[in-house]
């Protein structure tokens, strides 16, 4: 497939595994095998669509949808056939068994058992039985029988929870990547325009030395400035290069594509409230979600664990039709119990399933405050971050006005090359400054979103879990 089609087939995400990923359609711009267009929209499309580690998670999200359906068979019957035959110098017989089971939430079972067999020198046979047994202390009532189909639920929506997370993480890492081309972009740009001033400098000093207004060694000067905005560019062009990289491995492309970002950097003022990000937070993030369902889990565990120190009481009923009209039938009860000194491993089991509830608890909390302090400082950085734009925003006007000064100076014999290039060299660092206090606050609103929970929402990206 040409690469423009597989930019048009990034339009839609796979619908795989027990959840979907969808975002809104648009088109992508064209690209070619040398060169493609995109927005940071579009490099998000195409790491969904192709991204490997992505694509292995959504595997993992079929098996784990299927180990669901699984568990949901639970209390659905279940069917065997037994066929036999067998012959021995004496006679030959053949017969057949069936059976089915069915599971109920009490704890207990049917059983239907058809049996029938046919002997070429003695009588035939056959008998239906059905059956019914129901723990009255052990594994008795929904609390604990369902407890294996609740987990699996449970454990199903932290899968969703988890695939969520993988997802936003590698939006994540698109935006970054991204962002890091687009400012490695800019400064390439920063390179090429100061080594353009400094050739501009090189022939104004020239002509200067040429009418005697400046001294010959000015040239030298200019040349050296020269010489270090060319090792400056190639520098540039280097980490360029490892930005290319970068973003092309994310989005699983060849290396010999080169990506074009088609949005610049900007910033705009994004005012934050701690308490309703925090608020939010506590709502949305997939980590702390999981880690509630993780004392829902727990909990299920000690129940299971402390109804295991229970005897084995049960009660079965059983009625059986022979082939010869016979009916048989009975009521038991039958009682196990372990001596506690004998066997102490179910003791063991409830210790184990206590102190995993505990740890789940402290879990929750230690992440809340966690989250607590991440946000505070992602707010503050936030914050910070816009102010910081502004400062060097000015002090980047203020360079461009003294490197304008410097030079009028200069071509009034008024100053040196070496007053110029200097006031070049703030220029650069001030351009420098000011792009990497956009990145730096971007980047803190990146991390706003991925603290609060809010990167998918903000990306427009949906995972639905499957419901069973």
């Amino acid at each position: 497939m040409g690469f423009g089609r597989l930019c048009a087939a990034a339009l839609a995400l796979c619908f795989l595994g027990a959840a979907q990923t969808s975002t809104a359609a648009k088109e992508l711009p064209s690209c070619t095998l040398a060169k493609c267009e995109l927005t940071l929209n579009d490099a998000i499309l195409l790491a969904l669509e192709r991204n490997r580690p992505l694509l292995n998670s959504r595997l993992d999200r079929e098996v784990q949808r299927f180990s669901l359906e699984v568990a949901e068979d639970r209390y659905r019957p279940t069917f065997s056939l037994s066929p036999f035959a067998n012959q021995d110098r004496i006679d030959r017989t053949a017969g057949l068994g069936a059976r089915s089971v069915l599971r109920v939430p009490t704890g207990g079972q049917f059983g239907i058992h058809y049996n029938d067999t046919r002997s070429r020198l003695f009588e035939d046979s056959g008998s239906q039985t059905l059956s019914f047994s129901q723990p009255l202390l052990k594994g008795a009532w929904p609390g604990v029988a369902t407890a294996p189909l609740r987990q699996a639920r449970i454990s199903e929506r932290i899968n969703v929870l988890s695939f969520r997370q993988t997802t936003a993480s590698l939006i994540d890492a698109v935006i970054r990547a991204y962002r890091g081309l687009t400012g490695a972009m800019r400064q390439l740009e920063i390179s090429e325009s100061s080594l353009q001033r400094a050739r501009q400098q090189l022939e104004a000093t020239r002509a200067l030395i040429g009418v005697g207004r400046v001294a010959e060694r000015e040239a030298g000067r200019s040349e050296a400035a020269i010489a270090n905005r060319e090792l400056a560019l190639v520098r540039a062009r280097n980490q360029l290069e490892n930005a290319q990289f970068r973003l092309i491995s994310i989005l699983e492309l060849d290396s010999a594509i080169r990506i074009a970002p088609l949005e610049e950097l900007t910033a705009e003022k994004l005012d934050t409230a701690f308490e309703a990000e925090l608020d939010y937070a506590l709502r949305n993030r997939n980590d702390y979600l999981s880690a509630g369902l993780g004392v829902d889990i727990a909990e299920i565990g000690l129940a299971v664990a402390r109804n295991n120190m229970l005897p084995d009481l049960s009660l079965s009923f059983d009625w059986t039709e022979r082939h010869t009209g016979e009916i048989d039938n009975g009521v038991r009860l039958n009682l196990t119990a372990p001596l506690p000194w004998n066997d102490r491993s179910r003791e063991l089991q409830r210790m184990r399933a206590r102190y995993a509830l505990r740890k789940a608890e402290r879990n929750v909390l230690e992440l809340r405050e966690s989250i607590g302090v991440s946000l505070r400082q992602a707010v503050n950085d936030v914050e910070v971050g816009f102010r910081l734009i502004e400062l060097a925003r000015n002090a980047r006007e203020l360079a461009e006005r003294n490197l304008e000064v410097e030079g009028a100076k200069f071509s009034q014999g008024l100053s040196s090359t070496f007053e110029v290039a200097a006031s070049e060299d703030d220029l650069v660092r001030a351009e420098q400054a000011e792009v990497d206090a956009i990145i730096s606050y971007l980047d803190a609103l990146t991390r706003l979103d991925q603290t609060t929970g809010r990167t998918l929402d903000r990306w427009g990206v949906e995972v639905e879990a499957f419901s069973p």
